[in-house]
């Protein structure tokens, strides 16, 4: 019970929920997360290894980027809590605004890159 309550505290961070929808959508880049919730991305590193530590998203290294997707937690009921998720805020105006965003980054070289140089 500990586990799955911590879970939900985690999850009840803004940026952290946002960032979670953002992954049902589709796999990303912390800096393409960065660029979508205007933040920075060692502030997106921090949430994500939140969400790491309770195996609600994974991470492949992809060369010098890291590509982060929701995972398969091991505890069950976190998974029934991540797929229950899925039918939440899809309608939110924040939801449909960061896809519509994530959407439209053409060039994730270039944006890496460009976070690189302002952080």
């Amino acid at each position: 019970m500990r586990e799955f309550a911590e879970a939900m505290k985690i999850l009840g961070e803004p940026n952290r929920l946002r960032i979670v929808k953002m992954l049902q959508e589709r796999p990303a880049y912390v800096c393409e997360i960065a660029k979508v919730l205007g933040i920075s991305m060692a502030t997106v590193s921090t949430h994500l290894s939140v969400l790491k530590r309770f195996h609600i998203v994974e991470d492949r290294r992809e060369g010098v980027k890291i590509l982060y997707s929701l995972s398969h937690p091991r505890n069950r009921d976190i998974g029934r809590l991540l797929e229950f998720l899925k039918g939440i805020g899809e309608d939110w105006e924040v939801t449909i605004e960061d896809r519509k965003h994530l959407h439209s980054i053409e060039d994730v070289d270039e944006i890496c890159s460009k976070e690189h140089r302002e952080v």
